[in-house]
């Protein structure tokens, strides 16, 4: 059997490694805004489509703006956004009709831009997207023109035979880090139209309790891998972890592999690596006194 002192150690060393996790809030934003900030449309060929993009001035100042579309793309598997025509691709601008091109927004109040979408006879199956644009104009007083925009991104899917494929390329969370704790997931989007994943992470100590929930639903565009960082902001500095988690794609979940995860700076590492050691000491030690006894 194992001594008092034995046990006492293995309760501090438990005690130790259990962690302690927060949240934070974010903070309002201000100024010219838009909602919704994206539109999700299936539509057939020929068909129609016609929403409303609200622009809220919540700022402290009147503003003059203009309305536009313009293609939008994506490079990088941080997903940063590009907004200019890539060559040889279908610009589908050309399939917007706004009902308000520009206007003037009084502080405090809110415009509605009536917009359609028609897509052509004979549009092949697959995913299209644009951006719809409120841009502001300000003169400084040294007569610089600074510009300003916000914007809905339009998520269009054309309806047909597509190829809905998605894949967990990847699954990263190194066993030994320092705070905050740092993991990134990979998505890779092998079909013809983009989907939303629904992914979730959950962090829990060696008892099974939830110490952190991490959700998020992004959209993977085809022929692209998003990368979906997975950090615990404001998290525990010390503690040994579990770290399990699933994504959705297309109606179907698939599990991610269960990683263990120790978080500390090197002096916590160095104290705990000299616990362990000791602990290990010990027990060889009393196992040797035990044997001696026994002869």
């Amino acid at each position: 059997m194992i001594n008092g002192g034995i046990k006492v150690l293995l309760l501090a060393l438990a005690v130790g490694l259990l962690g302690v996790g927060a949240q934070t809030a974010g903070a309002a934003s201000s100024g010219l805004t838009v909602s919704p900030t994206s539109f999700d449309v299936e539509l057939k060929p020929g068909a129609s489509y016609k929403g409303e993009m609200l622009v809220i001035n919540q700022s402290e100042l009147d503003y003059s703006y203009k309305v536009y579309a313009t293609p939008y793309s994506v490079t990088g598997e941080d997903y940063q956004p590009y907004f200019s025509p890539i060559k040889d691709a279908i610009d589908i601008t050309k399939w917007f009709t706004l009902g308000k091109t520009t206007s003037d927004l009084k502080v405090g109040n809110q415009d509605t831009i009536p917009f359609t979408i028609t897509v052509p006879e004979g549009t092949g199956a697959g995913s299209y997207y644009a951006t719809i644009f409120a841009e502001t104009e300000d003169k400084g007083s040294m007569g610089v023109v600074t510009r300003k925009r916000v914007g809905s991104i339009i998520y269009l899917r054309v309806s047909g035979n597509a190829i809905e494929k998605s894949k967990i390329q990847e699954w990263n969370l190194p066993l030994l880090q320092e705070a905050p704790m740092k993991g990134d997931l990979k998505i890779a989007n092998e079909g013809s139209v983009h989907f939303t994943s629904k992914v979730k992470v959950t962090v829990s100590d060696l008892f099974g309790g939830v110490k952190y929930a991490h959700e998020r639903d992004p959209k993977v565009i085809p022929q692209k891998v998003r990368n979906v960082p997975v950090i615990w902001e404001n998290g525990a500095t010390f503690g040994l972890f579990k770290v399990d988690g699933e994504v959705t794609s297309f109606g179907k979940t698939e599990k991610l592999p269960t990683k263990i995860v120790f978080i500390a700076n090197w002096p916590m590492r160095l104290l705990t690596l000299a616990l362990l050691l000791g602990f290990v000491g010990t027990v060889v030690f009393l196992g040797r006194k035990r044997a001696g006894r026994k002869k």
